[in-house]
């Protein structure tokens, strides 16, 4: 009787291979060939999984994001508005080896999603959910009083987003940039300043001032 072959776990260990060549040395230097090797596939055994290494990629960052969720679902718990915002964010953070390998993952797939329209549309879906997440937290946060901002919820997802992603590069480019700890008080000082209504937080001015004679 031919043995039972588990398509969903072979896709998983494949996706595992191709993060721990990512942790070593990053994914644009890893080839098919060595990818399969390390899944303990022969060459071209990947071919049944994954049509290219951008399909594979797209798994991968998936893989990650969906990671990231369940990790922040549990975190969270019952916790509401910014600390839920909070919590959310340091599982996108590289605070460990695990989540490390999930941002070189990420970085990776934003490098070939610059030159790629079907990656760029995955990578907005993805963040659109974040972002939903993140705006419904921050209505709860209104509603409680615990967010004391004139500042839009729209401009205040763009500021955790761009801070999140940042701190997924920097370590990454450079040595001993943006150690855990770091990482962690930039998150507790951007909750802090929205919490406190820091003045620094000012609406943009919608049109150029006019000059005074």
């Amino acid at each position: 009787m031919p043995k039972r072959v588990d398509h969903e776990q072979r896709r998983r260990e494949i996706i595992e291979a191709a993060w721990r060549l990512v942790a070593r040395g990053g994914f644009a230097a890893a080839t098919m060939r060595e990818i399969a090797a390390e899944a303990g596939f022969a060459n071209g055994g990947l071919k049944y999984y994954f049509d290219s290494k951008d399909d594979l990629l797209i798994a991968a960052f998936q893989h990650t994001f969906y990671r990231v969720n369940e990790r922040a679902a549990l975190s969270i718990g019952d916790r509401t508005g910014l600390e839920a915002i909070r919590l959310l964010c340091l599982e996108m953070l590289p605070l460990d080896d695990e989540r490390s390998v999930e941002a070189r993952v990420a970085v990776a797939f934003w490098d070939r999603a610059a030159s790629s329209k079907a990656m760029r549309k995955i990578h907005a879906d993805s963040f659109a959910i974040w972002r939903t997440w993140m705006e419904n937290e921050l209505q709860t946060a209104r509603r409680n009083g615990r967010l004391n901002t004139a500042v839009s919820d729209r401009q205040i997802v763009d500021e955790f987003l761009a801070v999140t992603a940042g701190l997924r590069i920097m370590p990454i480019l450079e040595a001993g940039a943006a150690e855990p700890l770091d990482q962690v008080e930039l998150i507790d000082a951007l909750v802090a300043r929205l919490e406190a209504g820091d003045p620094a937080h000012v609406q943009p001015r919608t049109a150029a001032a006019t000059p005074t004679a």
